[in-house]
């Protein structure tokens, strides 16, 4: 497989679709109950009823969501070898074919839109292609868990240059759209499921 040197974002999503992105998925499918406990933090007070993971991989999150009393929770996921998968699993998951950049749901339809994981793998220049989609979706809630540093910087991942990018999300999101409240953040270690992630919760308005 050849190294990406560019950050297009088609050929990002070919990666994901690719044997490399079906390698990832067999390493990661592991259950991970500590997430549980997690998640009801990460939600408690938000009222939560409808809820979408965008790059749900093989839904683990969306079941650790169902456990916490999220009513009705959706995937998009890129990557049909996982959707597969987790469907063989889990067929009461709703999961749907896509990607960050035109998520197949009308405004506002969910009362929450989240990340885990996702937005490390998206270049700088589509960051905020993404990010508009997340808040386009959602009525309320925007939700990132990811590897936060207080600078952008590109990391070696597996082989592929421009594959992986840590920064601060809460702080580009702030920055994206003034409007967002922050009304938590904190950090997740392996007592917590995560493997030393950030999580950041945005209020886009109230009810």
């Amino acid at each position: 497989m050849h190294e990406i040197n560019t950050v297009d974002p088609t050929a990002q999503l070919a990666l994901w679709r690719s044997e490399f992105g079906a390698h990832y998925t067999d390493r990661n499918d592991l259950e991970r109950p500590a997430r549980v406990e997690t998640w009801r933090r990460i939600l408690d007070g938000l009222g939560v009823q409808r809820a979408l993971e965008v790059g749900c991989n093989v839904g683990w999150n969306l079941r650790y969501l169902s456990a916490c009393g999220v009513s009705e929770v959706w995937g998009v996921e890129p990557q049909r070898y996982a959707i597969e998968r987790a469907r063989r699993r889990s067929p009461e998951l709703t999961m749907v074919p896509g990607n960050a950049f035109e998520l197949p749901f009308r405004d506002a339809w969910f009362d929450l839109a989240f990340t885990s994981g996702v937005l490390i793998h998206i270049g700088p220049a589509d960051l905020g292609r993404a990010l508009d989609e997340l808040h386009r979706v959602t009525r309320r809630w925007l939700v990132v868990v990811e590897y936060d540093s207080p600078d952008e910087i590109a990391v070696a991942y597996r082989g592929h240059t421009d594959a992986l990018w840590k920064r601060d999300h809460g702080a580009v999101i702030a920055a994206r759209f003034p409007s967002l409240v922050q009304r938590k953040r904190g950090s997740l270690g392996a007592d917590d499921g995560y493997d030393d992630c950030t999580f950041h919760v945005f209020e886009k308005s109230a009810p």
